[in-house]
């Protein structure tokens, strides 16, 4: 590896949204997202086993059958304006009513089932577990309190079948989708069905009661006309004994046929007068009122008010259709409302019209009865008949009037009443309820799966949140672009073999010359290839090891790189300069023995406080002696004096320098030095830490080879794709370094 970034790094962007990153991060916290997903996948199974399943049942009605007529007296088809959107949700609304809820509940004996009258949900179950794992007894319900014979439980149970009870329409259809759910397949079965026959008997009880008023009503009218027809015959039989007359008939004289004449059309001009009153007074009602102008036949036969309910049926189901999809501020739906506004003003515009032509007909036939009155009234006058005549004409009129009003209305009566027995409601069942055999709820394979997908999510967010926070550097491009110089190399974490004590500093050493082409040993030799390329034309001899806190492997870094420099024939020599831990002089086992100390205080030469390991032939000075003041020492014009003497014996001097962050010694050690090597452990050290380590260093930026990442763990490093490195493929390439480390 060069001393310097490569070309290619400056020139590779790092993209952030690499797949092959992104599967990096992935691979490296598989774990955590593993058990996210199994813990929500164990919850969720835990709570769907907690939950009482329901059943659903559902029964379909047809609540309006076109091919029926739905008017028995006048025996008129159902038109397509006859039901709308209106009806359809006034029919749903009538079967999801408290009133029919009661009586199914009162029924079924729903206010004696615990399921319809006990609480249900989260905070009631909690409370009677609770209360069941701490000894306490629930709560005994309240006594049921007297009035219109409804029970707080049968009010509670009312409440909760409506909860349960849905009511669809099937889309632009008359059939209604009616569905119950309860813990039962069996009761949802009955309950779903039983509602359903409670709607047809309501509906069939409601048309009951409307015949049954209108037969009524027929009944008292019936009497009147029985009564004034009555009255009319005795006042005739009654004035022709008086007057001594007898009934006109074909000998009567011109004038008396004339009278005969007038007098019958008089009766008719009062029964024309009589009838279109009535067919006035009528739409009169109909108009002030709102009712339902298609009773009226004037109306009826209208082709404008025809076309225009027409247009209003195609406009409402089009506002209808626009409301579902859109809304109810839709542009277009708040356009069909105009329309249907329009539409409405049109036919209230010729309701009027008709109301008005009704009005005309019936002043011109109240004109004409008065005019027929004044001629009668001239002819018997000219005649010199007596009123008496006059009179008895003008109540054989009435008379005949009044009996035939009479047996129209008992006409109607007798029809009524004999259709009555034959009601036909129009609704009814086409597709009965059917026995559940699955539940309903809780749907399993959809929470869990929800759930799965859910803690899928939440694991991969985790992932990525976990790694955004993850302060260490790992690859060479995070430590280039961090901390702003190169990487020498990854030294791979040395683990010791399996069921061996944890490994010494010096069995490191004795690895490095017993496995010389081993991966740590390549690693040794990169850093000491990039210490001599880091600054051409100058070969450093040197070099100060220092890291940035404690722990993080630079004394050993320090042994390995001098030993690496004796096995190449260098004259070499170690310096402990971490006077205070002095780790090498513990690894080398030189503790109580003179070294630097003892060397800069001029108590002993530099000869006799140099030591040689045999393995690898390198020169160690240990650190000696406990003393105060380290850093004045390392600080003095000995410590000059004995670098300028160890360059002049040495090919490459090595100090082992203590942290930079804790403690001043490194920083004063570095004057002495040619090259820095900054020691940072692998995924561990902060990434602050070590950008503060390396601002104590800034007046000696050039003195700093670059950077060494130590305790790599190399199959964690796999799972970095290209992206993170300027490049590189950790995972393909330390692979294939692996193979030809096991091949040597």
């Amino acid at each position: 590896m060069a001393g310097a970034p490569e070309p290619a790094a400056a020139e590779t962007p790092v993209s952030a949204t690499d797949i092959r990153s992104i599967v990096g991060v992935l691979l490296r916290h598989w774990v955590l997202i593993a058990v996210v997903v199994a813990t929500a996948v164990a919850g969720a199974i835990v709570a769907l086993s907690l939950i009482a399943p329901q059943y659903r049942s559902s029964v379909q009605i047809l609540i309006i059958d076109p091919r029926q007529p739905a008017n028995a007296a006048e025996d008129r088809k159902l038109s397509s304006l006859d039901v709308d959107a209106a009806a359809v949700a006034s029919v749903v609304e009538v079967m999801r009513s408290k009133l029919l809820a009661l009586t199914v509940a009162r029924d079924q004996g729903l206010d004696k089932d615990p399921e319809f009258t006990e609480r249900r949900g989260p905070g009631a179950f909690l409370k009677a577990h609770l209360g069941a794992l701490f000894g306490r007894a629930a709560p005994l319900p309240p006594p049921p309190v007297a009035g219109d014979n409804i029970s707080p439980q049968l009010d509670r149970a009312a409440e909760a079948l409506r909860d349960r009870l849905e009511v669809d329409r099937l889309t632009f259809s008359y059939v209604l989708s009616v569905s119950l759910t309860s813990e039962s397949p069996a009761k949802a079965q009955r309950l779903v069905t039983a509602v359903a026959n409670a709607y047809l008997n309501d509906q069939l009880e409601a048309r009951y009661e409307a015949t049954r008023r209108a037969t009524t009503w027929l009944t008292g009218r019936l009497e009147t006309l029985k009564t004034r027809v009555e009255q009319d015959e005795a006042a005739i039989q009654k004035l022709k004994v008086d007057n001594g007359l007898t009934d006109i008939g074909s000998g009567s004289n011109m004038t008396q046929q004339q009278l005969s004449d007038v007098t019958a059309q008089l009766a008719l001009a009062r029964a024309d007068v009589a009838e279109k009153r009535a067919r006035y007074d009528q739409i009169t009602r109909a108009v002030n009122s709102g009712g339902n102008l298609q009773s009226i036949p004037e109306v009826m036969a209208s082709p404008v008010i025809g076309q225009l309910r027409v247009q209003e049926a195609e406009v409402s189901r089009r506002e209808v259709d626009l409301r579902n999809r859109y809304g109810e501020r839709y542009p277009d739906v708040l356009n069909a409302k105009s329309q249907l506004d329009d539409i409405h003003r049109a036919i209230a515009a010729e309701a009027k019209r008709i109301l008005d032509t009704s009005k005309n007909a019936y002043e011109i036939a109240q004109e004409r009865e008065q005019s027929l009155e004044k001629s009668l009234a001239a002819m018997a006058g000219q005649a010199g008949h007596s009123q008496a005549l006059v009179q008895l004409q003008q109540l054989e009129r009435v008379a005949d009037s009044n009996r035939r009003l009479y047996e129209n209305f008992l006409n109607q009566f007798n029809e009524i009443d004999q259709k009555s027995t034959l009601i036909d409601v129009g609704a009814r069942i086409i597709s009965p309820a059917a026995l559940p055999t699955e539940p309903s709820y809780p749907r399993w394979t959809l929470t869990i799966f929800l759930a799965t997908a859910t803690a899928l999510v939440a694991g991969v967010v985790l992932a990525f949140l976990m790694e955004y926070l993850e302060s260490g550097l790992k690859t060479a491009a995070q430590v280039e672009r961090a901390l702003g110089y190169p990487l020498l190399a990854l030294v791979p974490r040395v683990r010791s073999p399996r069921f061996a004590p944890r490994m010494e500093r010096i069995d490191i050493l004795k690895r490095l010359v017993s496995e010389p082409f081993s991966q740590l040993s390549e690693a040794i030799r990169t850093i000491r290839i990039g210490m001599a390329l880091s600054d051409p034309g100058q070969v450093p001899k040197v070099t100060v090891v220092t890291s940035a806190i404690p722990g993080e492997g630079k004394s050993t870094m320090s042994m390995l790189i001098a030993a690496a420099g004796a096995l190449s024939h260098q004259r070499v020599v170690l310096v402990d300069c971490d006077l205070r831990r002095k780790s090498l002089t513990t690894a080398f086992d030189l503790r109580n023995r003179p070294g630097l100390i003892e060397i800069l205080t001029d108590q002993v030469p530099l000869a006799e406080a140099t030591y040689r390991d045999e393995t690898t032939m390198l020169s160690i000075i240990p650190g000696g002696a406990d003393l105060r003041d380290y850093p004045d020492l390392l600080n003095s014009q000995q410590m000059r004096d004995l670098t300028l003497r160890l360059r002049e014996q040495y090919d490459c001097v090595v100090l082992d320098a203590t942290p930079l962050l804790p403690i001043i010694d490194a920083a004063v050690l570095v004057q002495h030095a040619d090259k820095i090597l900054m020691v940072i452990e692998w995924n561990k050290t902060p990434r602050a830490s070590a950008l503060e380590a390396l601002k104590t260093l800034r007046c000696q930026p050039r003195q700093i080879a670059g950077v060494i990442l130590n305790k790599v763990d190399f199959t964690v490093l796999q799972s970095y794709g290209y992206g993170f490195g300027s490049g590189y493929n950790y995972g393909y390439h330390y692979r294939a370094l692996e193979k030809y480390y096991r091949k040597r």
